[in-house]
């Protein structure tokens, strides 16, 4: 089922993407705004025409669009830019471009007094600077996916966890002299930290005389805890080297790899037998079933030996509430016929109407913080069903109807998470992030696997299958070749994100 989704989706997407391609070349000037509509009309087989020849004939159609109105070549260079609204540095936010990414600029650059290498208008809206990091050519650049993000996996980078005290990030792979002054500067500075918190301190930032200093190809120094992302690997002298997101160099044998919980909800469809559909149950602790027994007319629970337990985050076959006496119970079904579980072993997605206005086709996001669930829906139909991890006690995640704001493949946090430690603070791209409310966004987590249970810092962390199939389902759509995307001020429109207690 969840191929026939993605298949059907793709082409879905090339139709939307021609359909808003088109609508945006009609009569608008290189700074009118782009029309902000996130629908189109489906696409229409020609007699005979099989799903893979619609798909082709869409994906030609687009590239003789591309190639026609915008035929430029742009290659991101520089860790991240900025696309504007108007070749003005002050204009608003349209989105981000990052370093690997391919985009397609059309007309010619508008010199300004803030960027003399000239503005370019960026496929589908917007303009950038090329100076601030785009290569521009006629001709497409040769392909470098090591750079870009992978946007058909759970994760888009891979993800490594600092297992050492400070680690030294580099600049360019080190030679093995600068490895040696570095391990000096380290090991001095876990010596300092031992009797004095704060003279290690004043040592690391170069305040005391007469000391070790950081070798000077090492950009900054990272702490324990503190996660990098990757997009590649790189040997020299015989030691390994991962390379960061951002074109820095950090020794493998001081990492250990984060690739997040196998954790994934369940993908809906109402009217299907045999289909899930909601409610649908978890078990958030190991749940052992329970046999209601009738003795003397009083009503006892007992332990069910017979039965095998639910593991905690399997789906349970749910049926209903019970209360027995002053206890609530769930029944549920199991080959030995209904059981009962204790109230607080499971959590229930349960359906909610849709909120006022929704159209038949737009994605919206249901959170429920006294379940720890998420449920998407299009329209009034459920789609997606999952486990989440809200704000813990005094990090609460706020309550009331949202709009995701911003949405990018990934961006850098401080304190996502409560297991990370005082000191661990700094988690960089953390994928699938749709900002609805400040700083707290949907996201994917990939260093807990608690799910069902609050856990971060005000967030709406989901496990990383969860938070990419969100992302890809969220209104608005991230534009091919671009990072991230901004709804503030721009017209486009956000999925509304309900959160509820």
């Amino acid at each position: 089922m969840t191929r026939k989704i993605a298949i059907l989706g793709g082409i879905f997407g090339a139709a939307i993407a021609l359909a808003l391609a088109v609508s945006q070349l009609a009569g608008r000037g290189p700074t009118a705004p782009a029309p902000q509509t996130q629908t189109a009309t489906a696409p229409v087989p020609l007699p005979g025409e099989s799903e893979e020849e619609l798909r082709e004939r869409l994906d030609a159609e687009r590239e003789a669009m591309l190639d026609r109105e915008w035929p430029r070549h742009g290659l991101l260079t520089k860790t991240q830019i900025v696309v504007r609204q108007s070749p003005d540095p002050d204009s608003r936010i349209e989105g981000w471009l990052r370093i690997g990414a391919h985009v397609r600029l059309r007309g010619e650059p508008v010199i300004t007094p803030t960027c003399a290498s000239g503005w370019y208008e960026i496929h589908p809206r917007g303009h950038a600077c090329v100076g601030q990091g785009i290569d521009v050519s006629d001709a497409a650049p040769d392909d470098d996916s090591t750079m870009a993000p992978d946007l058909e996996s759970a994760l888009p980078y891979r993800y490594w966890f600092v297992k050492e005290p400070i680690v030294p990030e580099w600049f360019q792979l080190p030679s093995r002299e600068d490895q040696r002054t570095a391990q000096t500067f380290v090991d001095r500075f876990v010596a300092l930290r031992r009797d004095d918190d704060a003279r290690a301190r004043r040592f690391r930032a170069g305040e005391l005389p007469n000391e070790p200093s950081a070798p000077a190809a090492a950009g900054r120094f990272l702490d324990y805890a503190n996660f990098v992302a990757s997009n590649g690997a790189e040997v020299r002298s015989s030691r390994r080297f991962i390379r960061t997101v951002r074109g820095t160099y950090v020794k493998e044998a001081q990492l250990e790899e984060r690739t997040g919980s196998s954790f994934e909800g369940v993908v809906l469809e109402e009217g299907v037998e045999g289909a899930v559909s909601l409610p649908v149950a978890w078990a958030i602790r190991t749940a052992r079933t329970m046999i209601l027994r009738d003795e003397d007319g009083v009503s006892r629970v007992v332990d069910d030996e017979e039965t095998e337990p639910f593991e905690r985050l399997s789906v349970v076959p749910w049926l209903r509430r019970q209360r027995v006496g002053d206890q609530s119970y769930h029944v549920v079904r199991t080959d030995g016929g209904e059981r009962l579980v204790r109230d607080w072993f499971l959590t229930i997605a349960e359906r909610r109407d849709a909120p006022s206005g929704v159209a038949d086709d737009e994605p919206w996001v249901h959170v429920d913080l006294s379940s720890q669930t998420l449920v998407l829906y299009r329209g009034q139909t459920p789609i997606y069903a999952t486990l989440v991890s809200s704000g813990l006690e005094g990090h609460e995640t706020p309550e009331g109807e949202f709009r995701i704001r911003r949405k990018l493949v990934s961006d850098t946090m401080s304190d996502p998470g409560s297991d990370l430690g005082d000191d661990a603070y700094r988690i960089e791209d953390v994928p699938w992030t749709q900002y609805f409310e400040g700083s707290i966004a949907l996201h994917a987590a990939f260093w807990h696997s608690q799910f069902g249970t609050t856990h971060s810092h005000g967030c709406v962390n989901l496990a990383p299958r969860d938070a990419h199939y969100v992302y890809l389902h969220t209104w608005p759509s991230v534009p091919e070749g671009w990072h991230g995307v901004s709804t503030d001020g721009t017209g486009v429109e956000g999925s509304r994100v309900i959160v509820t207690r």
